[in-house]
């Protein structure tokens, strides 16, 4: 007769660890030229009766076609959802006032996003009416939301989404809300979970000390937890003093990652390792996923400080458990550089042009434009004009593209952040 505890060991032995994959992307805004790029690339199907049917969610498919492989290996995907979704087409909008079609949310879910932010300082751009609907046409599309909710409470509850026997909880708020604030009453109207950096003499938030307590009971109930940030200075690539104090305060209560948004630039990843040795991550911003800012950037006519804002990246995290029981640790990340194409200039010189503005993954663009490039070296002595001043474009094109990469690698992983990996760093072939 076979003792159970002596079967205990090779079954544990031959156990394969847990994983779960986790994609982060930036800010999603739905600039006034961006909606413009959806509908030029509109697609619809003729039917018998009613209106015609969209077969590319009135484009914004080919908005983030160019990403959607890569969101869709994660387990879980998470973007910041950087405006309202009033489901209203005559809702006021403008160049700080931003509202977006339910078929934008609609392409999120069919690029493999899941899970969207909503506490940011553009919560409130349709006012507080505006809220309301977006929880709708968010649930209508497949996604699910964090960061606001019916009630102060609602806004700060985790969301916790089963993965490969993990529980992996999401938890959002906001330091900023562009002179928006929540209803004094924190039991009624929607509220956006809000965290300000100088306290308020009117609205519902709460301080970073309260905020902290919160991400420690929110710990308590999930296997990793993750913390969506809107915080920091716009524009800038340095972390803001308080955030890194309060990033660390928030790992310390057991959050596994902090993930930032809001500079509209990128700023640094780095490690962190608690007091209870947990290693744990800060990214501070991802940057900008899809907008329309620094449209006017064309590469070796400007300085590339010039095109920050079309600098981008998705963050992979690898969550392991090693045994059934065992804690979640974070097990590595890879960094895959984004660069957002906009053909403004084109499309502004030539009226039969389209609009153009995706987020291209830079690695996968430098592997096509190397192929490209072979196979016109190929024909290099019998090449007509056309050919040649394609390669002269194509040169051009792959100069740009390795700048950016090597730009967003040294602002994401800067020397001693402790958060470089031999395959974040690695180059594809011509990269240079």
């Amino acid at each position: 007769m076979f003792s159970p505890a002596l079967l205990l060991v090779p079954l544990l032995c031959g156990t394969t660890p847990a994983r779960v994959e986790l994609v982060f992307g930036g800010d999603v805004i739905p600039h006034g030229e961006v909606k413009e790029a959806a509908a030029d690339h509109a697609r619809h199907g003729s039917g018998d009766a009613g209106p015609a049917r969209s077969l590319n969610n009135e484009g914004w498919d080919h908005v983030f076609g160019p990403i959607a492989d890569a969101l869709r290996t994660a387990d879980v995907a998470m973007v910041n959802l950087e405006t309202p979704i009033s489901g209203d087409p005559r809702a006021r909008t403008g160049p700080l006032v931003f509202d977006a079609p339910p078929a934008m949310l609609r392409a999120l879910a069919a690029a493999g996003v899941d899970v969207v932010s909503m506490a940011n300082n553009h919560a409130f751009d349709q006012r507080r009416a505006g809220i309301a609907p977006t929880w709708k046409h968010v649930a209508e599309a497949g996604l699910r939301g964090v960061g606001s909710g019916p009630s102060e409470a609602a806004a700060w509850e985790p969301l916790i989404v089963e993965k490969h026997g993990m529980r992996i909880g999401f938890l959002s708020f906001t330091r900023w809300l562009n002179g928006a604030h929540n209803p004094a009453e924190p039991d009624t109207s929607p509220h956006v979970a809000y965290v300000p950096y100088v306290p308020k003499a009117s609205g519902s938030w709460l301080a970073p000390a309260s905020a902290v307590e919160l991400v420690r009971a929110a710990a308590r109930r999930c296997d990793a937890l993750i913390v969506a940030i809107h915080w920091g200075t716009e524009y800038s690539h340095t972390p803001h003093p308080e955030d890194r104090k309060l990033a660390r305060a928030l790992l310390e209560a057991g959050a596994l990652a902090i993930i930032g948004h809001h500079p509209h630039v990128l700023q640094p990843i780095e490690s962190y390792r608690t007091s209870s040795g947990r290693d744990t991550l800060i990214a501070f911003s991802l940057g900008n996923l899809i907008a329309n800012q620094d449209r006017h950037y064309i590469h070796g006519q400007q300085s590339e400080d010039s095109g920050k804002k079309r600098d981008s990246l998705l963050l992979r995290l690898s969550l392991v458990r090693p045994l059934p029981g065992a804690p979640v640790a974070l097990e590595g990340l890879s960094v895959l550089p984004v660069w957002i194409e906009n053909n403004h200039y084109v499309a502004r010189g030539r009226s039969q042009v389209a609009r153009h503005i995706q987020p291209v993954l830079l690695d996968e663009e430098l592997l096509a434009i190397e192929e490209r490039l072979v196979s016109l070296a190929s024909r290099a002595g019998t090449a007509p004009r056309a050919a040649r001043q394609e390669r002269t474009a194509l040169e051009r094109r792959q100069d740009m593209a390795r700048r950016r990469r090597e730009r967003i690698l040294q602002i994401v992983l800067p020397p001693g952040s402790g958060a470089g990996t031999a395959e974040s760093r690695r180059r594809p072939a011509g990269a240079g």
